[in-house]
């Protein structure tokens, strides 16, 4: 994951909740910052029915979340965590390439 303007945001690991849900944590740096952690929460209805992801999105979905956040002049830390709505989830979602199409 990558540079976000001045920020540096990298994507550290998951942990599985008891009710299905996914908790992300992602290192937040800046030069001249000190360097913090961010939680992004994916819901478990996120992973079920016809538009679910996989949990090879589910980092690049986070990733997204957060770097429209600190573009937004939120920027996060470990005392907070964001909860992805499935609205959040389709407007972050890495956009599919469409079977047989070469890019």
């Amino acid at each position: 994951m990558g540079d976000t303007g001045a920020h540096n945001i990298r994507y550290i690991g998951f942990q599985s909740l008891a009710d299905g849900r996914r908790r992300l944590e992602y290192a937040i740096t800046a030069k001249g910052m000190v360097a913090r952690t961010a939680t992004v929460e994916i819901p478990a209805v996120a992973f079920t029915g016809p538009r679910r992801v996989s949990f090879q999105e589910i980092a690049a979905i986070g990733y997204e979340k957060l770097r429209r956040e600190i573009a937004a002049g939120d920027l996060p830390d470990s005392s907070h965590a964001f909860v992805l709505s499935l609205v959040d989830i389709e407007e972050n979602r890495p956009r599919r390439r469409a079977a047989g199409k070469k890019a």
